[in-house]
């Protein structure tokens, strides 16, 4: 196990890498609430983890898109799980591996039970996807409570960013949009804070 002490001035107090599973029968079978993380690939999911528990070596991050196909598991202070899930939509992968991860995705959104909450991660330097949209509506069809991470915000202008956002209010109205930033903590406290809501005990 690999354990990292979170900054004191984190809600956190540890962070620790579990395992990595490829099928839905290693996951935790305690009650701890389950926070899960999913995007296309290269979106930049691992640096956000590590930007989150302000550690750089966490998570593995790899400029290689695809990198992650394993479900990753992190224990979360000893309060939840974070569940980084493999991304979607990389060209290269074979149609046989996409189809097996869109399975492992689907499949596990659709069935644990103790899934409070998904981070969906988007690129806002890059047009919104079909891929990101059929992710939502999934999401929407199955009532999984989600918000949306518009991710890498430091690199995209005031005014591109401006578009991003009517473009996604006008196409998901009301749902919940962080603006984030892993190399410079941009609104790292409202993802933890809207982490912590989603696993208050209801």
């Amino acid at each position: 196990l690999t354990s990292i002490p979170v900054q004191a001035n984190n809600p956190m107090i540890t962070a620790t890498f579990i395992k990595s599973i490829v099928d839905l029968t290693g996951l935790p079978q305690d009650d701890k609430p389950q926070i899960a993380m999913v995007g296309r690939s290269n979106v930049g999911k691992s640096s956000m983890i590590n930007s989150l528990t302000r550690r750089n070596k966490l998570a593995r991050v790899s400029s290689e898109p695809g990198r992650t196909q394993t479900l990753n598991i992190y224990n979360v202070d000893e309060n939840f799980y974070l569940i980084d899930l493999p991304g979607y939509g990389y060209a290269k992968t074979s149609k046989s591996n996409r189809a097996y991860f869109a399975e492992i995705i689907s499949d596990y959104l659709g069935t644990t039970k103790q899934l409070k909450l998904v981070l969906l991660i988007i690129d806002a330097r890059i047009p919104f996807s079909d891929l990101d949209g059929e992710m939502i509506a999934w999401l929407q069809k199955y009532n999984v409570p989600f918000v949306i991470v518009m991710n890498k915000i430091d690199k995209v202008s005031a005014k591109d960013t401006a578009a991003l956002h009517a473009l996604l209010e006008d196409r998901y109205p009301g749902v919940k949009r962080i603006e984030h930033s892993s190399s410079t903590g941009k609104n790292r406290d409202k993802v933890w804070s809207t982490i912590q809501y989603a696993i208050q005990p209801a």
